[in-house]
């Protein structure tokens, strides 16, 4: 085989290159880039030395120090064939100052998916922090809902959100982009990665809120073991450490956007 400079590749590359968010082949054009996205967002203030530590080289915190827990649930995902996954992500309000770029935006510290196709592109094509873990979402009664994160049967995560109530949509607010750290080890015991550094994802424009309404919320993460959870268990026990100073924001949306996360850049 021989590699085409213009396509991209993912494992296995000996079939060539493989269709997903942003490419299509042959027999597998998508319909159109938009997707229904119903969210569920917390906001919590917390101490600024607790999300410095979580910060990779670079990064520093950029205004008050706020965590940001997002559930979403994607459906009608056009590089999917009309079908959609659920995601849950922690995000950081930080500025990248680099020796030629400086930019502000959200970091995403860890975003677990429960399907394999969306993390497995996100992470090698858009260095995303993913990583699998059973999502469900279910609503508890007429204005409740509830979300929760597993792996193999241990909980590790809930979001509960109370006293839904509608409220007139508003036009989705300017944002930074998506700021993430991709890492990727060297295949040489020892040796140095073989990517290191941040990336952008710019906005997405033309967000389309279809119906918002405020709500309250409460979050538990639960600390675990090396048994419970062999591959993160310290991703979450560093999450259930940190301190809850308050109340925070929460809010439902149902949105349409673009999910293709196109114009991704590496940061220098």
């Amino acid at each position: 085989m021989r590699f085409d400079p213009g396509s991209t590749y993912r494992m296995p590359v000996a079939f060539g290159p493989l269709p997903g968010p942003r490419q299509a082949l042959p027999g597998s054009a998508p319909r159109g880039g938009e997707a229904s996205i119903t969210s569920y967002v917390l906001r919590f203030p917390t101490t600024a030395e607790a999300l410095t530590e979580l910060l990779p080289p670079g990064f520093a915190l950029h205004g008050e120090p706020v965590v940001t827990l997002e559930y979403t649930e994607l459906t009608d995902v056009p590089w999917l064939a009309g079908r959609g996954y659920d995601t849950f992500a922690v995000k950081l309000p930080v500025r990248f100052e680099g020796r030629e770029d400086r930019v502000t935006g959200s970091f995403v510290a860890v975003v677990w998916e429960n399907m394999a196709d969306p993390i497995i592109t996100g992470r090698e094509e858009l260095g995303y922090a993913k990583l699998f873990a059973d999502l469900t979402s279910r609503p508890e009664g007429r204005d409740a809902h509830r979300c929760a994160a597993s792996w193999d049967g241990h909980t590790f995560a809930e979001l509960e959100f109370d006293r839904i109530t509608e409220v007139r949509p508003e036009p989705a607010a300017p944002q930074g982009g998506v700021l993430n750290f991709a890492y990727v080890p060297g295949v040489d015991a020892g040796s140095r990665p073989d990517r290191a550094g941040a990336v952008l994802t710019p906005a997405v424009d033309a967000v389309e809120v279809v119906r918002q309404a405020t709500a309250v919320g409460r979050v538990r993460f639960v600390r675990s073991t090396w048994e419970q959870l062999p591959t993160f268990y310290n991703v979450v026990n560093a999450l259930e450490r940190l301190p809850v100073l308050g109340p925070g924001d929460c809010v439902v949306r149902r949105l349409r956007r673009n999910v293709e996360n196109r114009g991704q850049r590496r940061l220098v």
